[in-house]
């Protein structure tokens, strides 16, 4: 008489591997979904620097978010709005441009701000950027390590350009 189908033991080493690769697998995939989820930030961030370069060498001043036509991932230039990962502030009171976390992202918990501070330069370099988070190591370094290099100044600009 001929056997088919598989043993119990057969089935059981089945199960074992796909557990092991599961364990390997799983902990990846949501590290590379935070890491999709945060790179929304290099994005937005560039953009607001790159249009306030434009308008600071046309007005030799720095300008708010609707004055130089920035609208946030979130649709917003004016107020708070946001996106499905972050919250975009464009009222410009501590930061020159700011995004809150409303969701956790790896080791970065939920409420961490990410921010842009400019300051006039001299002619002809213009601007000088400051990109950072609250903090930093675990949502710049871990998720987005390239926000870092949106910065164009080695010192912290703490108060907001005007």
């Amino acid at each position: 008489m001929e056997k088919q189908g598989f043993s119990i033991i057969e089935l059981m080493v089945t199960v074992v591997i796909m557990g092991v690769l599961a364990a390997v697998a799983v902990p990846k995939l949501f590290g590379f979904m935070a890491k999709a989820k945060a790179s929304e930030l290099l994005g937005a961030g560039g953009t607001y620097i790159k249009l306030q370069d434009a308008y600071s060498h046309a007005h030799s001043i720095g300008g708010s978010w609707s004055t130089i036509g920035y609208r946030s991932p979130a649709g917003n230039s004016s107020g708070k709005a946001s996106t499905a990962n972050f919250e975009y502030d464009a009222e410009q009171t501590a930061h020159n441009w700011t995004a809150k976390s409303t969701v956790s992202l790896n080791h970065c918990s939920h409420g961490q701000t990410w921010y842009i501070n400019y300051e006039l330069g001299h002619a002809p370099i213009g601007m000088n950027y400051w990109a950072s988070a609250d903090d930093v190591s675990n949502c710049i370094d871990e998720l987005v390590p390239s926000f870092k290099k949106l910065s164009s100044s080695t010192k912290a600009i703490t108060t907001p350009g005007q």
